[in-house]
C-alpha cells in the first residue's frame, strides 16, 4: 500500500515537519469578515477635515448613513493601483522601483426599491453628489466608532451614474456605481477626537 506523501514527504514526516515549522514560529490569528465590516457614507465635500485622522464626530453625526446592508455581498470593492517607477543607471544590473502614483478604483453594488427607496440608493443614488466613503474592517457591524477606531480607507468621492446589474432569475434588483475619487484617500486611518 503507497504512503501518502505531504510535500515530497511520507505523511508521517510532513506531519513532523510541519509541527517543527509551527516550534519555530507561532501561528497568526487572523479573523473572519463575516458580520465584521461597516461602510459609511458622510456627505458633503468637508465633512472630514483629515482622511488620514477622521474625527469621532465626523464619522458619527447625524447625517452619516450606514451602507452595509444596503450593499450586495461583493457590494463594496475598493482596488487601489500602485503605479511603479522604475529607474536604473549607466552599466547597472539591477533596475530600481519605487512608489509613483496611485489610482483608487470603488465600485458599490446595492440593492434599490421602485416603492421604497433603500438608504443607500437615497444617499448616494443622484449622480454629482460630494461626501467621503468610508470602509471598516474587523469590527462589528453594530461596533459603535470610538477613539482608536481603524479605518481602512476614507476615501472622498462624487458620485457617478448608477447602471443596471444584468436581472436574471431568482435574483434582486441591483444597481452598481463607480463613484470619482475626488482627493487624496486615507489608509489605515485611526479615528481620534472626542467621543462626547
Amino acid at each position: 500500500m503507497p504512503v501518502e506523501s505531504f510535500g515530497g514527504l511520507s505523511a508521517l514526516a510532513g506531519i513532523e515537519k510541519l509541527e517543527a515549522d509551527m516550534a519555530n514560529e507561532q501561528w497568526q490569528d487572523g479573523f473572519a469578515v463575516d458580520d465584521r465590516g461597516i461602510v459609511l457614507w458622510i456627505p458633503g465635500t468637508t465633512a472630514i477635515a483629515d482622511v488620514h485622522a477622521p474625527e469621532v464626530a465626523e464619522l458619527t453625526g447625524p447625517d452619516v448613513v450606514r451602507l452595509t446592508f444596503g450593499l450586495t455581498p461583493d457590494g463594496f470593492n475598493h482596488a487601489p493601483t500602485v503605479n511603479k517607477v522604475t529607474s536604473g543607471r549607466y552599466t547597472s544590473r539591477q533596475v530600481i522601483t519605487y512608489d509613483g502614483t496611485i489610482t483608487d478604483e470603488v465600485t458599490l453594488r446595492y440593492v434599490y426599491n421602485r416603492e421604497t427607496p433603500t438608504p443607500v440608493e437615497e444617499a448616494i443614488g443622484t449622480p454629482g453628489v460630494d461626501g467621503f466613503l468610508v470602509h471598516i474592517l474587523g469590527y462589528p457591524n453594530d461596533h459603535v466608532i470610538d477613539t482608536g477606531t481603524v479605518c481602512n480607507a476614507v476615501i472622498p468621492v462624487t458620485t457617478s451614474i448608477a447602471t443596471d446589474v444584468p436581472a436574471t432569475a431568482n435574483t434582486e434588483a441591483i444597481k452598481e456605481q463607480k463613484p470619482n475619487v475626488r482627493g487624496e484617500v486615507g489608509r489605515e486611518a485611526v479615528v481620534g477626537g472626542d467621543e462626547s
